[in-house]
């Protein structure tokens, strides 16, 4: 197919019906676009059927770029369908090739979480949110979260029975109506580390992932004085809508250069103003320990789908699958297409909306490290 072709296509059809496809037409894409790969199988988990799972880089541009453009997919499992149509997208459309060309490295991070995206689970093979994974040291004590462990048995219920599952969202309604809603999601994601059965744990040590994406991004950023990343997310926020989100304070220096990069459009966590609750262990903020002195522009792209209580409820039963239950049991199939339902709108317009947005993002990053 021409480049011409390529670049017309419906961007509809960039996005996948499961990790194995998505991986496949994303392997594909990249070496049609003669991008060198680095695929990263993981040691110990599979996907259904047992079948393995991989954590794949493509790189396209000079090898000695100053500067460096990444995209990750698929931190939190069926986030990924977004994060893999839009790497594919630029790989079939042509942009990525064409901003290479003009001297840029571009750096596309395919299936961060890939036990997750194969899975339909936000968490991890160890039920770690790989976003509260990142801690600068896992030397103890951890970060201490009481108001979590004080809605711990009702955050993530071993009873699913209809009576367990409604007491529980009971008392946690309760703990909104004395404390406040966004009280409530700061609790539950703002991340814990002591219920490694409860939801949004951040493990007690780095997991596979985090080791493996740190390694594979410090080879790619090596000899570049540059360097922008963007972490693709969704469930926080209108349908369709991309707010960029970052958990640098206004007045740092990084919060400037986003700002400059996307005016009047960043939202941070430390000020309130994002639809996120301030996190604990993200990934951005150890990307911006690992840019060091680099000119940087790190920031997380977070694509609305469904309400907020269904996106919890989801994730809620995905991590009970994995924790308590069967994966491929008689509940799990139910489990899973309500889990991919919560981060994943599979309707032309919502796909369209983040090709849209997603490019935009990514096009004006570029602009701004190739100035």
């Amino acid at each position: 197919m021409s480049q011409a072709a390529m670049s017309d296509l419906a961007p509809e059809s960039f996005f996948s019906p499961d990790y194995y496809v998505a991986r496949e037409r994303f392997v594909t894409a990249a070496q049609a676009a003669g991008a060198s790969l680095t695929e990263k199988r993981h040691p110990t988990a599979t996907g259904p059927g047992g079948r393995p799972l991989w954590m794949d880089l493509a790189v396209l541009g000079p090898a000695d770029a100053t500067a460096v453009i990444t995209m990750i997919s698929g931190t939190h499992g069926p986030e990924g369908y977004c994060g893999s149509g839009v790497q594919t997208g630029l790989l079939l459309s042509g942009r990525a090739r064409a901003l290479a060309d003009r001297g840029l490295k571009v750096v596309l991070l395919h299936a961060h979480n890939p036990y997750g995206f194969a899975w339909d689970t936000r968490f991890n093979e160890d039920n770690i949110d790989l976003n509260r994974n990142y801690l600068a040291s896992f030397e103890a004590p951890l970060p201490a979260n009481p108001n979590y462990d004080a809605i711990a048995p009702h955050a993530a219920p071993a009873d699913r029975t209809p009576e367990g599952l409604e007491a529980a969202e009971g008392a946690l309604l309760a703990y909104a109506a004395q404390h406040g809603f966004p009280a409530l999601q700061a609790a539950l994601s703002g991340g814990q580390y002591n219920h490694p059965k409860g939801v949004y744990f951040g493990g007690v040590a780095p997991s596979w992932s985090h080791l493996t994406l740190k390694s594979l991004l410090s080879g790619v950023m090596a000899g570049a004085a540059r360097f922008g990343c963007i972490d693709m997310h969704t469930g926080l926020g209108p349908e369709g809508h991309g707010e960029i989100i970052t958990e640098s304070d206004p007045s740092s220096d990084h919060y400037r250069r986003l700002e400059a990069i996307l005016p009047g459009e960043i939202c941070s966590t430390s000020d309130g103003s994002s639809v996120s609750a301030k996190l604990s262990g993200t990934m951005d903020t150890a990307l911006l320990g690992l840019a060091g002195d680099r000119w940087s522009a790190i920031m997380a792209l977070e694509f609305g789908t469904v309400d907020t209580m269904s996106v919890f409820r989801a994730s809620q039963a995905s991590s009970w699958l994995h924790v308590h239950g069967d994966r491929e049991g008689p509940e799990a199939g139910e489990i899973r297409r309500q889990s991919r339902a919560a981060f994943y709108v599979e309707t032309d317009s919502w796909k369209r909306a983040i090709w849209t947005r997603g490019t935009e993002v990514f096009d004006r990053t570029a602009a701004a490290l190739l100035a």
